[in-house]
């Protein structure tokens, strides 16, 4: 759940109270669980936080508990963060992130510091993704599951992924035009040399995978936010 821990900045500390159900501490962070779950699951929840980089010593409140079938994260939100649109494509991503992770189905709920959910995120909604060896493909809901598999295919047939260096990418669709997005550092957008293969790669992408369909490439942040179009 490398994930999760993008998203640590804008966590806080929930207000003590006895309603929030039983807890245990992870590095720093207090992971408040209720009937349903068990200790099993909780204890595979503070190790991912940990993994994460979520849980980082720093004092911070989660709360994991069951609904029905489906199980919840919630997670305690700085009042500043509430409407940072930068931060939505990751919360957008974290039930898929937290399902694949637990092997259950989770939703996320941003919460404040009572755990009164504030929003919701569900796992019907969020963002699916394959795996390219050590590359995440995301697609959004405007992408055939049939294309990410051609781009995953590509993807490794080209050299772009390998079972080594982690990278995510996303696949979107506005009409007939194809977008793909890959998180990449400011500075590098402006070297020549790769700008170049970006070019390149667009090109591939449109005789090789989609048909001949056009592409645009998105340089994006870690919370796949576009800065620049190629």
């Amino acid at each position: 759940m490398r994930k999760l821990g993008m998203l640590l900045l804008v966590t806080v500390l929930a207000v003590s109270c006895t309603n929030f159900g039983e807890m245990k501490t992870f590095n720093g962070t207090e992971v408040y669980y209720k009937d349903g779950i068990t200790d099993a699951q909780v204890e595979k929840l503070g190790k991912s936080l940990i993994e994460s980089e979520f849980a980082t010593g720093e004092t911070k409140s989660v709360q994991f508990i069951k609904e029905g079938n489906t199980y919840v994260f919630k997670m305690v939100i700085k009042d500043e963060f509430l409407n940072d649109a930068s931060l939505e494509k990751s919360f957008q991503y974290m039930p898929r992130e937290l399902s694949n992770y637990m092997e259950l189905p989770v939703d996320f709920h941003v919460c404040d510091n009572q755990f009164n959910t504030l929003r919701v995120y569900k796992l019907k909604d969020a963002t699916k993704s394959i795996m390219a060896k050590a590359t995440e493909i995301r697609y959004t809901k405007k992408v055939m599951k049939e294309d990410a598999e051609k781009l995953r295919d590509f993807l490794i047939e080209y050299g772009f992924s390998d079972n080594t260096n982690e990278k995510t990418v996303e696949l979107d669709r506005e009409n007939m035009t194809y977008i793909f997005k890959l998180v990449l550092n400011k500075r590098s957008v402006e070297n020549q040399t790769i700008l170049s293969y970006l070019t390149l790669l667009k090109n591939k992408l449109s005789t090789d995978v989609f048909s001949r369909l056009p592409v645009k490439i998105h340089a994006c942040d870690e919370f796949m936010n576009t800065f620049k179009e190629i």
